[in-house]
């Protein structure tokens, strides 16, 4: 990020690491009930309480390795433990004091996050001040759900079932999508960080029509789950390879400069659009390019590859196995915020998840998952999407030919809500 936290962000040390061992750092926090979040400026917003000082007003931020308090600016950053309890809102549109998490001994990073004197995310024309960030490592025990299409999330113990018993409940399953990892020096103290970062293979503009050549079936992207922004943000080279699969769509000097607020501070680009964005999970079994998985996933679920087809497959196969894959296509596509490719923010990331993944394309904001409901399933390693809405549609993973009637009946009215 930039400014101050972007500055933390720089340092890391030791490098990026793909996550193996278990997320089960802390013990449960919460209960199978709904806390009501605000959204309206696109950031989930609740509230943190500590004893002897005032509710803070909070962001839950799972791109953010750390929990962070705002002392104010001028104050150096020092580092504490401490309980806290996780407010959500009294009933829609409501205060948010009604405690609903209970947070042990969670270590919080004092430090003023952004240049301004105070700290906005949202847009200039709505900011919504706050002064603590919620991060990832305060939840490293539980699973987060995003419903967030009723501005809800749910700490929950984790989610029930293995990735088969998921997929047959017609979820999409990726698993062990999380990655990252190092270490920040603040104020001459190390604070070591674990992967948590949700990243995302994506194809922009999927089309998997198989009369189109592979270069007009989407483009290839790699995204990080925000909850702390609305808009997705995007950088210049991945829109410019949207154009070059979607040639209709503006040019990028055409179109309009925007603004929006991250927890570190105003980000300026421009502001376009995408037709639809397909989330694909990864697969170490049949490693292929987001956009080829989609084109991969539509016709493997339907049939076998014959003759004329441009079969994904290797070695003459007619089946091969294809990943989960979460469509979102909402009536109006997808808002965007195209920033340069040199932006502070996308830079930091990239720096930290080399050489594990492909360079980071931008940043998946809450917008974009309103049709949907995501489990960030800590204690699992994995990921679960399922559809809430029109506009989005949930393809489960084949490896089988024989669970190809499963994933054809899942393609039906999405179940709402997950099936335990």
């Amino acid at each position: 990020m930039v400014g101050r936290f972007g500055a933390a962000l720089a340092i890391l040390l030791g490098g990026c690491s793909l996550v193996t061992d278990s997320f089960l750092t802390n013990d449960f926090s919460g209960d199978p009930y709904p806390i009501q979040a605000e959204l309206q400026s696109g950031a989930v917003v609740l509230g943190l309480r500590q004893a002897g000082v005032p509710d803070r007003t909070t962001v839950l931020d799972l791109l953010s390795p750390i929990t962070l308090v705002d002392p104010g600016p001028g104050i150096a950053p020092s580092v504490s433990n401490a309980d806290l309890l996780l407010l959500g809102q009294n009933g829609a549109g409501g205060p948010i004091d009604l405690p609903r998490a209970s947070l042990d001994d969670v270590q919080m990073l004092a430090l003023h996050p952004c240049n301004e004197d105070g700290c906005s995310v949202g847009t200039p024309a709505a900011p919504r001040p706050y002064d603590a960030i919620l991060g990832a490592d305060a939840l490293a025990g539980d699973a987060i759900r995003l419903r967030l299409g009723d501005e809800q999330v749910f700490v929950l113990a984790d989610i029930g079932g293995d990735e088969a018993h998921r997929t047959r409940a017609c979820d999409g399953v990726f698993p062990s999508p999380y990655r990252g990892g190092g270490t920040l020096l603040i104020a001459g103290t190390e604070l070591p960080f674990m992967g948590r970062r949700v990243a995302l293979q994506t194809c922009l503009g999927a089309n998997p029509d198989p009369v189109l050549p592979q270069s007009r079936r989407g483009s290839d992207a790699l995204l990080v789950l925000s909850t702390s922004i609305g808009i997705t943000i995007l950088g210049e080279s991945a829109y410019l390879r949207y154009l070059e699969a979607q040639p209709t769509a503006p040019a990028l000097e055409s179109l309009p400069m925007d603004t929006a607020y991250l927890p570190s501070g105003p980000i300026e680009g421009r502001l376009g659009s995408i037709a639809n964005l397909a989330l694909v999970a990864s697969s170490s079994s049949s490693p292929r390019a987001p956009c080829r998985q989609v084109y991969g996933s539509h016709l493997m679920i339907a049939r076998d590859c014959v003759a004329e087809d441009d079969c994904p497959c290797e070695d003459r196969s007619t089946f091969c196995g294809v990943p989960a894959i979460v469509e979102l296509e909402p009536p109006g596509g997808h808002a965007v915020l195209i920033v340069p490719d040199s932006n502070p923010t996308l830079q930091a990331l990239r720096t930290e998840l080399r050489p594990d993944q492909a360079e980071v394309d931008g940043i998946l904001g809450t917008n974009a998952l309103l049709s949907s409901e995501i489990d960030v399933d800590y204690p699992h390693n994995r990921l679960l999407a399922r559809c809430t809405a029109d506009g989005c549609r949930t393809r489960p993973s084949v490896t089988e030919a024989r669970e190809r009637t499963q994933a054809q009946n899942c393609l039906g009215p999405s179940p709402v809500g997950p099936i335990f």
